[in-house]
């Protein structure tokens, strides 16, 4: 269980590090680029904000990686914005949406996931306490049968003389 579970917080900490990543290089493009792109900045960081809400509701690192792939894809749209000034609306359109659509499913995705974190929750709460009242039926039982085996025990002895 131990290394299932360092190897969860391996891959949630490399997904924060990619995205802390990409927004480094987000802000640098961003903070680059002409005044029109400049305008997306919010979008991204918003959408960057979703998805790191999302990760921490609990969401997995394969189900955190679409959206990720989006991101990249979306920056990748916005440095072509910056690079194609005849297109630049159209892939500016085509970044917000996109953006927004992150938004969305990030959303959508914390909710699920804080939905699935809660349950788990609730099931491991009561699992300790369903095992709590095992464990203690059971050390009573071995303890009333411990006494038993020891008074059974104590009068089968013999009285010797010296």
């Amino acid at each position: 269980m131990g290394g299932a579970a360092q190897m969860l917080l391996a891959r949630r900490l490399v997904i924060v590090l990619f995205v802390a990543v990409l927004f480094l290089i987000l802000a640098r493009v961003t903070f680059v680029s002409s005044q029109g792109v400049d305008q997306l900045q919010p979008g991204f960081s918003q959408a960057l904000s979703a998805v790191r809400g999302a990760e921490a509701a609990g969401a997995t690192p394969s189900e955190i990686a679409p959206l990720v792939a989006l991101l990249n894809n979306a920056l990748q749209l916005n440095t072509q914005a910056s690079a194609n000034p005849q297109n630049r609306t159209q892939i500016q359109t085509q970044v917000s949406n996109q953006l927004a659509a992150i938004q969305s499913q990030a959303g959508q995705l914390q909710s699920t996931a804080s939905q699935q974190t809660f349950t788990n929750h609730m099931i491991s709460y009561v699992a300790a306490g369903v095992g709590a009242l095992v464990a203690t039926v059971a050390s009573a039982y071995l303890l009333s049968f411990w006494r038993r085996y020891r008074v059974r025990r104590t009068f089968q002895m013999r009285i010797s003389k010296k």
